[in-house]
C-alpha cells in the first residue's frame, strides 16, 4: 500500500457516504485501479473472483481465492476476508454475505459484465448500477499525499530523459533507446514522430531528424506522463517555428486552468494558439487528460468535457503538431490546479535544445 491504512479507511467511508447519490445500498469492485484506490489491493483481474463489497450497514469485506489470501492480506486495508476453494462457487459465497433485504449494487465500471451477471443471478432481487460517476468524483481531486506521490514519480523520470537524450548518436535505434529508458515509453525519430500514438521500431537516427520521447510510469503507485521533443543536428526554421508554437500553446492552456474553469476552456485556450499559427488541422488530439493512479483518468481537457476544475485536480497539458511523413512536435507536462491557478509539477522546457549530430 502506498499510504497508511487510515487513508484507505477514509476513502472507504467517503465511498459509503456517496452511495446515497446513486440510491445504492452497496458497492462491488473487482481488481482495477478503483479497487487499488479504495483498498491498496493491486491484483491483476483473472477468471478467479476477487472482489470488494462495501454495504451501508456493515464493515467492508473482500472475497478471494483461498490460495491468494496471504498475499492479499499483505496489501489490503480491509481486514475482513472471505476465501473460497477451487471446488466452491465464489458467486454463491458472495451472495450469501449480502444483506437480507434486496437492494441496488453500484458496480465499479471496469468490472466484467459476466461477473456482475453471475453475482446477481446468485442473489436475486438485487440490481446493478454504474459507480463510474462516484469513483470519478472521489479520485479527481488529489490529496497532498497523492500529489507528493506524483512529484516523486516525476523526479524519477527526469534523469531517464537526460540519459536517453544524452545517449543519442547517429545510428541510434528507436527500440534500443526505448528498452534502456525504463517504464513505459515511446521513442520516435524523423517521420515516426508525426504519429501521436506510434511505437518504437527499428528506425535508426540520422542527422537532421526530429526526436520525440513520450514516457509514463508509476514507480510508487502514481503516474508521471511527460513528452519531450527536440532535433538531432541543426533544426530547420520550420521545426523551430512549430516547436515554439507548441510551447506557447501549452503555456496558454496552463494559464487558462484555474478553479471554476471548465476543462473544455483549457483545451480551447491552447487550440486557439495553434489555430492562429495556421496549424489547427495538425493538432489532432485533445490537450490532455487527468493523471493519477491511471495514466489516463478523468477529467479530460477536451471540448466536450464540461467538468469544472477544482484545486487538487491533476492533468497533462500536451499540445502537438504533426506533419505526416515529415515530423511531429509534442510537449507534455503534468499540471496541478491550485487555489489561484495552475502550476506544472514537472520542470517545463523554455527553449529548444538541439542534440549535436
Amino acid at each position: 500500500m502506498p499510504f497508511d491504512r487510515s487513508v484507505y479507511a477514509r476513502r472507504l467511508a467517503a465511498m459509503r457516504d456517496r452511495l446515497r447519490s446513486l440510491s445504492a445500498d452497496g458497492v462491488l469492485a473487482t481488481p482495477s485501479s478503483n479497487l487499488f484506490y479504495l483498498t491498496g489491493i493491486d491484483f491483476h483481474r483473472s477468471e478467479r473472483l476477487t472482489a470488494l463489497f462495501l454495504f451501508r450497514d456493515r464493515e467492508p469485506f473482500v472475497v478471494c481465492p483461498a490460495f491468494e489470501a496471504d498475499r492479499l492480506r499483505g496489501m489490503s486495508a480491509v481486514a475482513e476476508i472471505h476465501t473460497w476453494a477451487e471446488t466452491e462457487d465464489p458467486f454463491a459465497l458472495s451472495a450469501s454475505l449480502f444483506p437480507a433485504s434486496a437492494g441496488t449494487l453500484a458496480i465499479e465500471p471496469s468490472t466484467a459484465f459476466d461477473d456482475v451477471e453471475r453475482l446477481l443471478r446468485a442473489r436475486s432481487g438485487w440490481k446493478g448500477v454504474s459507480a463510474a460517476m462516484v469513483f470519478g468524483a472521489l479520485r479527481m481531486v488529489k490529496t497532498r499525499d497523492e500529489i507528493d506521490a506524483i512529484r516523486e514519480a516525476i523526479a524519477s523520470a527526469i534523469p531517464r530523459f537526460a540519459r536517453a537524450f544524452g545517449s543519442l548518436v547517429s545510428g541510434s535505434v528507436e527500440a534500443e533507446i526505448s528498452g534502456r529508458f525504463g517504464g513505459d515509453n515511446v521513442v520516435q525519430f524523423g517521420p515516426s514522430s508525426a504519429l501521436p500514438h506510434g511505437a518504437s521500431g527499428a528506425r535508426a537516427l540520422s542527422p537532421g531528424e526530429a526526436v520525440l520521447i513520450d514516457a509514463w510510469d508509476r514507480p510508487g503507485g502514481y503516474y508521471y506522463d511527460i513528452t519531450r521533443s527536440t532535433f538531432f543536428g541543426t533544426p530547420t526554421d520550420e521545426y523551430r517555428k512549430i516547436w515554439s508554437v507548441v510551447l506557447d500553446a501549452q503555456t496558454a492552456g496552463i494559464e487558462a486552468a484555474a478553479p471554476g474553469v471548465p476543462c473544455s476552456e483549457v483545451d480551447a485556450a491552447a487550440r486557439r494558439v495553434i489555430d492562429a499559427a495556421g496549424y489547427g488541422e495538425y493538432f489532432t488530439h485533445r490537450l490532455g487528460h487527468g493523471l493519477g493512479i491511471d495514466v489516463h483518468e478523468p477529467p479530460y481537457m477536451v471540448g466536450h468535457d464540461q467538468t469544472i476544475l477544482e484545486p487538487g485536480m491533476t492533468f497533462t497539458s500536451e499540445p502537438g503538431i504533426y506533419l505526416l511523413g515529415r515530423f511531429g512536435v509534442r510537449i507534455e507536462d503534468d499540471i496541478l490546479v491550485t487555489e489561484r491557478g495552475a502550476e506544472s509539477l514537472s520542470p517545463r522546457v523554455s527553449r529548444l535544445e538541439p542534440i549535436p549530430a
